[in-house]
């Protein structure tokens, strides 16, 4: 599809401009240079054809200033015609006697010839010279130049047709584009002029203002934006203070409760007690999530090795893990990276105990492995596995996986530790055959880019 020539506007002014102030002068003055060029080739040819036949008079009429009688002049004129091409013929004006001519013999031109009037001892000579060669030498001069100023015209044409599709389209097409971006429902453009350049800088003038407009309301958003942060982590914390004072107190009144011998208090009081601790994890799922969706939490970054986290993290699932004969192998411990290791130490914390809570007398593998900048974590279990319909939404909020007590909010608060961190986070599982989380952090790789630690990396602590 060819498009329009002038598809925004009118490009007229400033294509006038630029003809008018760039590529007209410059023509003008090629075509001045042309024709003084053919003006001076004419004059100096004509200058050279009169100096030859002035030459040859002069010399004719030397060859006879020395004779008396009518023969020997005769003799020494056609002498010296035959010697003077193109002179063609020479009249000597005696005073009182006829005029003697001589005549080469040659055929003198059609056109006007070169008459030329020279003084001598007997009278007036004049020497007809063939000006035929004068004459094609000035068709051609004057063939040149109109040739020359034919192709300056040409060249302007084409340089015009240049500039308007390389120059004055483009312009126009910014133009057009820079009102479309200010005024994209058709409104009155207030940077309309003929004069493109004029209009552009007009729209730009337009646009830096509209920029200073949406850095001022994206300052004022900021700062609203940071003012509800700063209310809403006040409120959860609020929350959480009016929240955990009386669940405080009703655990400490039924950690005071002595139920006896009764089996059926003694029932009862372990159902309050789980039922206390169900709503503590409960209120510090909520909580944490409510900080996290809030952005009231910053990453802290550090330099630490994997095995500061493992440490951790093993001596704190150890319990659970040997009350559930579940087999904990950790790989990857000497991997160097850069991280929040609180967050990332929960983000582990959350993963490996919820791979053991799912693998009774099974085993786990937690692997930390390098690939370029990227930091991979793997807990991986041979357990019960996840249905599909069930590996979509293990990430969402209140969703239980089978087996687990709890309300489903671990997983959904690991996610948002890893967004925080600027992380991914997936699972890969097969029913029956175990379960793959993993979670990555571009650029959490420290040190030197060395060998892969993977499942070959021997663990401090192991």
């Amino acid at each position: 599809m060819t498009a329009s020539p002038h598809p925004y506007g009118r490009p007229a002014p400033l294509r006038r401009q630029l003809i008018l102030k760039g590529l007209l002068p410059m023509t003008l003055v090629a075509l001045a240079l042309t024709v003084s060029l053919g003006v001076l080739h004419f004059r100096a040819t004509s200058v050279e054809s009169y100096a030859v036949a002035r030459i040859q008079a002069v010399r004719i009429a030397a060859s006879v200033n020395a004779l008396a009688s009518e023969d020997a002049t005769r003799d020494a004129l056609a002498r010296a015609l035959s010697r003077s091409a193109p002179t063609q013929q020479a009249v000597l004006h005696r005073q009182g006697d006829d005029d003697l001519v001589v005549d080469s013999g040659r055929r003198l031109g059609s056109g006007r010839p070169i008459r030329v009037w020279t003084s001598t001892s007997q009278g007036e000579l004049e020497t007809v010279s063939d000006a035929t060669v004068l004459h094609e030498r000035r068709f051609a001069g004057m063939l040149m130049t109109l040739l020359l100023c034919v192709g300056v015209v040409a060249v302007f044409l084409v340089t015009r047709r240049a500039l308007e599709r390389d120059v004055v389209v483009p312009v126009e097409r910014v133009r057009g584009r820079i009102d479309e971006f200010l005024h994209p429902r058709g409104t009155p453009s207030t940077a309309a002029s003929d004069d493109a350049l004029r209009a552009i800088d007009n729209l730009l003038d337009e646009l830096v203002g509209l920029r200073a407009r949406h850095d001022k309301a994206m300052a004022d958003a900021l700062r609203q934006r940071l003012q509800d942060i700063a209310r809403h982590t006040h409120f959860v914390e609020q929350i959480g203070d009016h929240f955990r004072q009386p669940l405080q107190a009703l655990a400490l009144f039924v950690a005071g409760m002595q139920p006896g011998e009764d089996l059926r208090q003694r029932a009862v009081l372990g159902q309050m007690r789980s039922s206390l601790m169900r709503l503590n994890d409960l209120l510090d799922g909520l909580l944490e999530m409510a900080r996290f969706d809030a952005g009231a939490i910053e990453p802290t970054m550090t330099d630490l090795i994997a095995s500061d986290l493992f440490v951790r993290e093993r001596a704190t699932i150890e319990t659970d893990a040997t009350r559930l004969g579940v087999d904990v192998r950790w790989r990857g411990g000497r991997l160097p990276l850069r991280t929040d290791p609180a967050l990332f130490g929960d983000v582990l914390h959350r993963l490996v105990g919820n791979a053991v809570l799912s693998t009774p007398n099974g085993r786990v593998l937690v692997a930390m492995r390098r690939r370029g900048s990227t930091v991979r974590l793997e807990v991986r279990d041979n357990g019960m596995g996840l249905e599909p319909t069930l590996q979509a939404r293990v990430f969402e909020e209140f969703t239980r996986l089978p087996g687990h007590p709890g309300y489903g909010l671990a997983l959904a608060v690991a996610r948002r530790i890893v967004d925080t961190l600027g992380g991914r986070i997936g699972v890969r599982s097969s029913p029956g055959r175990g379960t793959l989380f993993w979670v990555e952090l571009d650029g959490a790789a420290a040190g030197p880019a060395a060998q892969t630690f993977a499942l070959l990396g021997r663990h401090a602590a192991h």
